[in-house]
């Protein structure tokens, strides 16, 4: 259900519907979740799990359950996991000694930040071989659809605020 093209070739994006939108918007995320995705011995909600923590500091683990959308005990056994390979553990919450937290080790650091650059790599070996063109579509595109997408997750995180 994409829009046609144009003479130029280029889709009507101004009468897209929210339903194309979102069906585009699903197919790159698909694409390139697909195409830089390197196991590496972790699962996609494993490397997602780290990555939150990476970003976000130590979670109590009943929060990284729900943010990461799966049960308390299939995010426990996660973190069991994690903790074995040594890329998570749990600690003390410094503000109430008796809750313990979800935090990621130096080496779970280090595994996140050597997967993202090593699809910053990936992109950009990909991007080399793109024309002029495309290349300056991708980011013209890249440049206004980010914040708009922030937006949306922002949006959903927080309904009473959006608008």
């Amino acid at each position: 259900m994409h829009s046609a093209p144009d003479r130029t070739g280029e889709a009507d994006v101004s009468s897209a519907s929210f339903e194309e939108v979102a069906e585009l918007l699903e197919e790159v995320a698909v694409l390139v979740v697909r195409h830089l995705t390197t196991h590496q011995g972790l699962s996609l909600t494993a490397a997602s799990t780290l990555g939150r923590l990476r970003r976000q500091g130590p979670v109590r683990l009943t929060s990284l359950a729900t943010e990461e959308g799966v049960t308390q005990p299939s995010m426990t056994q996660l973190v069991q996991r994690l903790e074995r390979q040594g890329l998570a553990a749990r600690v003390a919450d410094p503000s109430d000694g008796r809750v313990v937290l979800v935090a990621i080790t130096d080496a779970g650091r280090e595994l996140v930040d050597q997967r993202r650059r090593a699809r910053l790599e990936q992109l950009t070996a990909l991007l080399a071989a793109l024309s002029e063109q495309d290349e300056q579509a991708l980011t013209t595109a890249a440049h206004a659809a980010l914040p708009a997408v922030r937006r949306l997750i922002q949006n959903a995180a927080s309904p009473a605020t959006a608008g």
